[in-house]
């Protein structure tokens, strides 16, 4: 009998080999070794889990003054995927649209609707570019970084030792770290340590793959410690491309640009003059002093307070302006770094069928963040031009 499209059979064959993919990851997985006491399978060895390089990407190269790190390379992936689906769509444009223009023409509409329900028609024209720009990267962002080729900002650590093939003293550390750190980047086969094994000739001893170089167990410059086994270990390199919304410098970068075209709308649609008075409002001060030099000094003192209550709420209204920037960038920072945690967790524990489920929770997450960050910027644009009285 058929159902959801295929065979009862089929699904009987499919639900069997989750099944038993499942029981294999939970037995050779990290909660099967804690439990049996030693790793079962070793092709489902999974390293454990380390925090590296939380708030920011990894650097990869330099380019003069600009440091490129992973997840600014990320970012760039994500505008040249999100302009090649652009240009695929609207090189052949026709008055009846194929699939792929179909696709992008509705989901504009869509998009453009929802913003002009919020803001109306004029403002909504006006706001849309912005909004869907936003909406779009933080979309787009968030689902490439659900491709294999990216890697997790909290990522394992691959461990390999670097042992000395000789019994002896540390004569030289070849690699000299940066002054306050215990680690230190070393290449493929260069030199980290000399060792004097009583021949004469010092014994190098090298780094098997790039990294970075640990000391252990008290190992300083220039202190002679007897070596005859595992000196260091080496860190994996960080990955090529890491989601640009887990590097808190994106983030922030976005919300500056949110929070710049609000208060720039405002400007614009208030003036000058209307709109500087919500934050800067003396009127009231300044009459408290005229009617006092009148000398009407109980209307005075009246003004003169209520003057004084307007420039706080004027620095507040400021103050809470500028948040707006905090919020925007560490509730989307926050919300993609705990789902690439949580995936990573998954995995950790029960390898293969059990990241699954949070995969597609993922894909429901990046659009209710692309949502909330495209929608907030929209409602506060529309609070930012909207004239006293007039309802939002």
């Amino acid at each position: 009998m058929p159902s959801l499209g295929c065979s009862t059979r089929l699904l009987v064959i499919i639900a069997a080999v989750v099944l038993v993919l499942f029981l294999v990851g939970l037995i050779g997985g990290a909660i099967g070794e804690g439990l049996l006491g030693e790793r079962v399978i070793g092709l489902l060895d999974v390293p454990p889990l380390e925090i590296h390089s939380f708030f920011k990407g990894d650097i990869l190269f330099e380019a003069g003054p600009l440091a490129i790190s992973n997840t600014l390379l990320a970012s760039w992936v994500t505008v040249l995927a999100v302009v090649a689906l652009a240009f695929a769509a609207t090189r052949k444009m026709k008055i009846i649209p194929g699939r792929l223009q179909g696709l992008f023409e509705a989901a504009l509409e869509l998009l453009l609707s929802f913003v002009e329900s919020v803001a109306g028609h004029k403002n909504g024209r006006r706001f849309f570019p912005v909004i869907a720009t936003i909406f779009i990267f933080v979309l787009f962002n968030a689902y490439l970084a659900l491709l294999p080729v990216y890697g997790p900002g909290i990522y394992v650590r691959e461990e390999e030792e670097v042992v000395s093939p000789v019994a002896g003293t540390v004569i030289e550390l070849a690699a000299h770290p940066d002054e306050g750190k215990d680690v230190i980047r070393v290449e493929e086969g260069e030199v980290v340590l000399r060792i004097d094994d009583g021949s004469g000739t010092p014994v190098e001893v090298t780094a098997p793959k790039a990294g970075e170089f640990e000391y252990h167990e008290g190992l300083v410059e220039g202190e002679t410690v007897a070596v005859d086994q595992s000196l260091a270990e080496v860190i994996a390199k960080p990955p090529l491309l890491r989601s640009a919304s887990t590097d808190i410098n994106m983030t922030l970068a976005l919300a500056l640009m949110a929070v710049l075209f609000i208060e720039l709308w405002g400007l614009t649609g208030k003036g000058f003059r209307n709109y500087i008075g919500e934050y800067v409002n003396v009127k009231e001060l300044a009459r408290g002093f005229k009617l006092f030099f009148k000398g009407k000094v109980a209307d005075a003192l009246m003004s003169i307070v209520t003057g004084v209550i307007n420039i706080i709420i004027g620095g507040l209204e400021a103050f809470s302006h500028m948040m707006r920037m905090v919020s925007f960038a560490f509730r989307l920072f926050g919300n993609m770094t705990a789902g690439e945690i949580l995936v990573l967790s998954a995995t950790f524990l029960i390898p293969w069928v059990m990241a699954i489920p949070f995969y597609g929770l993922e894909l429901l997450i990046g659009f209710i963040q692309a949502l909330i960050f495209g929608g907030l910027t929209l409602v506060f644009a529309s609070i930012a031009v909207a004239h006293e009285g007039e309802e939002h």
